[in-house]
This record gives structure tokens, sequence and C-alpha cells, in this order.
């Protein structure tokens, strides 16, 4: 499992089937989880810190699972770039894409729906609820009880710190102390100093890349 799909996994309602990252923040979350995981990897590298930060080809051969290599090709060519630039690209369709995987792999089902009882959208019934229940009840963990994260939590909870989604997965009286309790174990040592410079870099475009994607929804309907 790549972290964008489990990701996914916990953000998608049991209910409704509906996704609870928006569209506005669905590209640059998942590109932010796909450089988490390239970075891990190792096809992919961060150099620098802060502004200076740069991700960085170290490696052009193939990876090995299909939805990482689909985003690593639109990448591989190209020169060292922003994180903010990287996210942007491994993210875009990142949503469909995942879903597509999650669908193939048995995880998930896609069904109809109809938005405003009108246009036609697609829906997604999560079949794996063992899988969504084991992440979710270890994220409560770490966010609510000081269980230390790992490699699979760490950066799933990282990514929700950036996009302000750890509130899905707890009460609202619980949502402040996750809020501050998430910031702090993103830049945790549970993880390799490649894979936390990653998250640092995912963070910081992941924020970027929805402000730039609210302030161009806003201006496209003014």
């Amino acid at each position: 499992m790549t972290t964008a799909e489990d990701l996914l996994l916990i953000v998608t309602d049991l209910e409704s089937g509906k996704p609870q990252l928006d569209s506005m923040k669905a590209d640059p979350v998942i590109g932010g989880a796909h450089l988490l995981d390239l970075v891990a990897a190792g096809p992919l590298a961060l150099e620098g810190a802060g502004r200076k930060a740069r991700v960085v080809v170290s490696s052009h051969a193939a990876v090995a699972n299909p939805l990482l290599e689909q985003a690593f090709a639109r990448i591989r060519n190209r020169g060292r770039q922003s994180p903010q630039n990287a996210v942007t690209k491994l993210g875009k369709h990142g949503r469909k894409h995942v879903y597509g995987a999650l669908v193939a792999k048995g995880q998930m089902r896609e069904r109809p729906a109809k938005a405003l009882g009108i246009f036609p959208v697609s829906r997604y019934d999560v079949v794996d609820t063992a899988r969504r229940n084991d992440l979710v009840n270890r994220i409560r963990a770490s966010l609510l009880h000081d269980q230390p994260a790992d490699a699979e939590t760490g950066p799933l909870i990282g990514l929700l710190s950036a996009a302000d989604l750890t509130k899905l997965l707890v009460d609202k009286p619980e949502r402040k102390a996750a809020k501050a309790r998430a910031k702090v174990i993103a830049e945790g040592d549970w993880a390799s100093e490649g894979v936390r410079k990653a998250i640092q870099a995912a963070q910081s475009a992941i924020t970027a890349g929805i402000v730039a994607a609210t302030a161009a929804g806003a201006a496209g309907s003014s």
C-alpha cells in the first residue's frame, strides 16, 4: 500500500462514499504522499532545507509500484525543482488515480451517484474496512494517547496535519489537542533524516498548493 492509498482509505466517508479530501486539497496532498514514498524508496531525494530545499532525481529506474511509477514518470527527466513544483506534478489528477488503484485491488468499490440530484459523480465504498479501522485506531492512539508513530502512521499524520484533516478522526472536544500533537509527531524521530526532510518539504508544498488552488478557484468564480 502506498501512503496515498492509505490516506484515501481513511478520509473516505464510510456511509456516503464521498471523499472528505476536497478537490482544492486533493492534488497537493496526494502529490505530497507520493513525494514521501518516492524519497523513502530512493528514486527521489531532498537537498537543502527551507526555501532552498530542492527535489532531485537520484535514480531513473522504474518503480515497482504502478501508482508510484505513474507519478514518478511525470518528473523523472526533470532537473532540480522546488518541492511545490514536484508535489504539483506528482499529484496531478491524484485522487482519480489513487481511487482507481484501490478499486483495482478490491479495497474499494466504485458506484455511480448524482451530486445535487443532477450531476453524475463517483462514490467509493470501502471494502477493506479492516485496514482502514486499523490505521484510524493507530493514528488516534498517536494523536490522543501518545503512542509512537511508525513508518505507516507518521507520514499519514504529517499529511493530515498539513491539510487540516486530523479533525476527521477525532471527536470535536479532542480536535485542538490532536492538531497540536500532529505537528509534534510530524517532526519526531520515527523517520529517517531523508523522510523527515521530505515531510517538512511536503507540508510546505501542500500548504502553498492549497493556497494557490483556493486563490485560482476564487478568481475563476469572480
